[in-house]
């Protein structure tokens, strides 16, 4: 039967009757405004981040990248074509080339070539024609900063002079001066510099010519100084001091080279000096265009561009077949972020898949509770004879009603606040959403009246898992097992991260949520016999009331271990990118500053380091790099060190806690002990063995291998012997100052870089000072960094918003009964004090459960994925060239993990106390007859 009977009946929850002709949906959300309200509000918040969440990752993303390639100067940004006209290469027609109709005609054919994603900023499109090399100015009243050397000039010839220019003496040049002259106009800061004015004459050397003689009629003033039209020639606004190539760099020869501008239709005259002109069409990338998206297909577009079929393509419709098409640096930005991008994208989409499936958990929870309001509803109409597919349509209709308008607001909302260009994501995500909201409520309610049965009680404690139940619990196991698998490896550097693989944190929150079901009733049965035997009151109700929680607690649970997971896997993330950038500034310094020199140190420079504030320790090191082993020859560097201080610097850096420095003043038969890197000492093997150092030679017999050393370079064979033990076997060594050290490592809090570097110049202009504060701090983060770190920030953040939401919507599933029990309690004479304590003992062990669970979890994913996720991306720019730092990987962050579980307990233990308190203030009456409509 699929029709309801009529009359419809009686609400189990108002007590009113709607007659036949009243509609279904009106009445029912008349029936319950307030659940209806806080539905769509659910909804309406779900859908907005849904939304939102992929385009807020598009507009970072593409700020990043527009912002990469706004701070870029025009030449790094523009897909340039040139052309070599000369005589010698054109002999018919060199001058119609450079042409302005010629030159625009190129242009229109260059622009028929230029498609997505390759945008070209058009407004900022210069083109022109140049001096192919700069020319000698010969006249005597230039300026010449070093004798004999005359300056050069760079002519140029472009379009709309008059739009960017505004005339401050003088006049405009124009074209057809005469044979062998042209007039020019200079900037001002040329002018003064060059010592020109209106009315001067610049002779330019031409290729055994005459050359060609400019007359100055004008000195004009940039306008938008920024456009593309001022930055075609470096010099273009005010000369440059350069120097002579090919000279002595300890007496250099320096020269002034300028440009002078003039008139487009003028640019014929230009062939006669030395090898010709360049025409050239700058085209700047049109920022506001790029999409991070379409970054690898910016690439190509290029290449093709410059070296590809269509290059043929346009030499060929041009009909310039010396045409050539560069980028000077606009696929050099473009490929490195787009290689950045592919690399933080997997961290992001962990992220948002672990929000998402908590946002559900808590959409699956909400129609849970709806379901539960309405059961008994639902079981009368059962009951009278109404069919499942009626009470399907009705119940869905009702619940669409409420959820498909939220969701459609949410989506509106995220469209018009995080402005992007795609939006079929967004859509998507929204629709999701809505389907997830207005299925879940119907499903779950006609679950639950498939059959109508007695009531049972059914809870954790004797629920007894059915067969079914064990294999999908086994099934679960096994694909997490593969995912976390394929992540290890197959990792994330090279962004290669499908739906499985980041949904490993997640799947491993399942797994633990499987386990500590299947744990949760062995310690309340083993503590409901002692708590039996108590005289108090409170806690074998506690205990009695934990174990009848329903069965249906594995959503709560599993919504607290997801964002728990989530949230301790994004601090770990954080951690570890912290973690990496000390490794990095430690591994370019040593210690916490460090001084080094090209031989030995100044004497005393160590006293007076030790005494300056901030500093702790300080450990002189002799260094000699460079070394190699015989007959093999790896190169090694020699740590000459004093075991007492060098063993403080090890341990205080972290580098080494253990490190032998007693045994580097032992040694026997004749060899000095050293400390060595694994591949030496299996090189060295147990026998002495030859160390020449820049003093002499002495034999070294291996007492102690370390894969690192303190000071010494990530990545390099290093042996580290006693200085000490040197100076008393070689007291020659020590007087010619052979064992002085070349390094000074410091250790201690808030050292002052300015005090330190001012020390040591003091003493040697020559020294090298390093603080590892400055370098931790030069490593700062890129746009794209930081809005990947910002939008996990974001991510994290609402995941734990919805881990509280679930927590209060399991709280709140329990309310009713939990408010019957108190009232029937307080009927019987329980205290108020007794009656919280019981609250909060009703929920506590579930409380406990998802928190301990959650940091439990959220501690053992860490290791499990550390091996696939790599962080290098998030950490560096690129990877440090100061050292071969090892791969940053994932870093457990102790308040990641404690303070989220301990929020959530805070939480539900003041929602428990405050509903115990309002029970008693309501009066038992009142609570009993809810409990009776119930």
């Amino acid at each position: 039967m699929t029709a309801l009977p009529s009359p419809l009946p009686t609400s189990a929850e108002d007590g009113t009757a709607p007659s036949a002709d009243t509609p279904w949906i009106r009445t029912r959300l008349r029936a319950a405004p307030g659940a209806a309200l806080a539905l769509s509000l659910l909804v309406l918040v779900t859908a907005f981040l849904a939304a939102a969440l992929p385009r807020a990752i598009d507009v970072q993303e593409d700020t990043a990248l527009r912002d990469t390639v706004a701070r870029a100067s025009v030449a790094d940004r523009s897909v340039t074509a040139t052309l070599d006209v000369s005589w010698l290469s054109f002999p018919y027609n060199a001058e119609s080339l450079v042409t302005p109709r010629s030159l625009a005609s190129t242009e229109s054919v260059f622009q028929s070539f230029v498609r997505p994603p390759l945008a070209l900023d058009r407004r900022q499109t210069v083109y022109g024609v140049r001096t192919a090399q700069a020319a000698p100015a010969m006249d005597a009243y230039l300026p010449r900063p070093t004798a004999h050397t005359p300056p050069e000039a760079t002519v140029v010839a472009q379009p709309d002079l008059d739009r960017f220019t505004h005339v401050v003496d003088g006049r405009l040049p124009r074209p057809g001066s005469g044979t062998g002259t042209v007039e020019a106009a200079v900037t001002e800061r040329t002018a003064h510099i060059m010592h020109l004015r209106t009315g001067s004459v610049v002779h330019l050397a031409g290729g055994g010519e005459a050359g060609l003689a400019m007359r100055i009629t004008g000195v004009v003033r940039p306008l938008h100084g920024e456009a593309a039209y001022w930055n075609e020639e470096p010099d273009l606004k005010a000369p440059t001091l350069s120097t002579v190539p090919g000279q002595d760099p300890s007496d250099p020869k320096y020269y002034w080279h300028f440009t002078a501008l003039i008139d487009d239709r003028a640019a014929g005259a230009l062939l006669g000096l030395r090898d010709g002109v360049t025409a050239y069409w700058r085209h700047p990338a049109d920022t506001g265009a790029l999409t991070a998206r379409s970054a690898s297909g910016l690439v190509d577009s290029i290449a093709a561009l410059t070296s590809g079929p269509q290059a043929a393509q346009l030499q060929q419709r041009t009909g310039l077949r010396g045409l050539t098409v560069e980028e000077e640096g606009l696929a050099t930005l473009v490929d490195p972020f787009g290689r950045e991008r592919a690399a933080t994208a997997p961290l992001v989409m962990v992220a948002a898949v672990g929000v998402g499936t908590v946002a559900v958990i808590v959409l699956l929870m909400a129609g849970e509770l709806a379901a539960a309001r309405r059961r008994t509803e639902l079981v009368l109409l059962r009951a009278r004879g109404a069919g499942l597919r009626g009470l399907a349509v009705r119940l869905l209709g009702e619940s669409a009603l409420t959820a498909v308008p939220s969701a459609a607001v949410g989506l509106v909302l995220a469209l018009l606040l995080v402005p992007t260009q795609r939006f079929a994501a967004a859509v998507a995500a929204a629709g999701a959403v809505a389907a997830v909201a207005s299925l879940a409520p119907p499903v779950r309610a006609l679950l639950s009246v498939r059959t109508v049965r007695p009531g049972e009680p059914e809870d954790l404690v004797r629920a007894r898992p059915s067969r079914r139940r064990t294999v999908a619990e086994l099934t679960v196991v096994l694909v997490v097992t593969g995912a976390v698998l394929a992540l290890r490896r197959r990792g994330t550097a090279d962004g290669g991260l499908d739906l499985l693989t980041a949904a490993a944190p997640v799947l491993v929150a399942v797994v633990a949520a499987v386990v500590l079901l299947r744990l949760y009733p062995l310690p309340l049965r083993l503590l409901a016999r002692p708590a039996a035997r108590l005289r108090g009151a409170v806690l074998p109700l506690g205990v009695a009331r934990a174990g009848r929680a329903p069965a249906t607690a594995t959503l709560p649970l599993l919504a607290v271990l997801v964002a728990l997971t989530v949230t301790s896997f994004g601090g770990a993330v954080l951690s570890g990118v912290s973690a990496g950038r000390d490794r990095a500034a430690l591994a370019a310094v040593g210690a916490d500053a460090g001084i080094e020199a090209p031989a030995a140190l100044p004497a005393g420079l160590a006293d007076r380091v030790r005494h300056l504030d901030g500093v702790r320790d300080v450990a002189p090191v002799r260094i000699e790099s460079g070394l190699r082993t015989e007959p093999g020859g790896i190169v090694y560097d020699l740590f000459m060190v004093d075991p007492a201080t060098y063993v403080r610097l090890a341990a205080a850096t972290g580098v080494d806690d253990g490190f032998p420095a007693g045994a580097l003043d032992g040694g026997r038969a004749g060899a000095f002990a050293a400390v060595v890197s694994p591949r030496l000492a299996g090189e060295f093997g147990s026998s002495p063995t030859v160390v020449r150092a820049s003093a002499g030679s002495f034999d070294v017999r291996t007492v102690a291998t370390r894969k690192a050393a303190a000071g010494a370079t990530a990545g390099r064979n290093f042996v580290i012997v006693s200085s000490k033990a040197l100076a008393k076997a070689r007291p020659d060594w020590l007087d010619a100052g052979s064992l002085n050290p070349t390094a000074l490592y410091m250790t201690g809090d808030h050292i002052d870089g300015d005090s330190l570097r001012a020390t040591a110049h003091q003493a040697s202009a020559r020294l090298t000072v390093l603080v590892r504060s400055e370098e931790r701090a030069a490593l700062k983060s890129t746009a794209l960094q930081s809005g990947t770190q910002h939008v996990y920030l974001a991510v994290v953040a609402a995941g734990g918003g919805y881990c509280a939401l679930a927590l209060l919507l399991s709280l709140l599933q329990g309310s009713p009964q939990r408010r019957i029990t108190l009232a029937r309690l307080r009927t019987m004479g329980m205290q108020g004090r007794q009656r919280q304590w019981l609250a909060v003992l009703d929920m506590l062990p579930q409380v406990l459960l998802g928190a301990l669970g959650g940091m439990l979890t959220g501690l053992a994913v860490v290791p499990l994925l550390r091996p696939g996720v790599d962080l290098t991306a998030l950490a560096f720019t690129s990877r440090p060239q100061t050292a071969a730092v090892p791969t940053v990987v994932l870093d457990t962050d102790p308040l990641a993990l404690v303070l989220p579980s301990a929020g959530l307990l805070a939480v539900a233990c003041a929602v428990l106390v405050a509903q115990a308190w309002l029970t008693g203030r309501r009066g038992e009456g009142t609570n009993l007859r809810m409990g009776d409509q119930a």
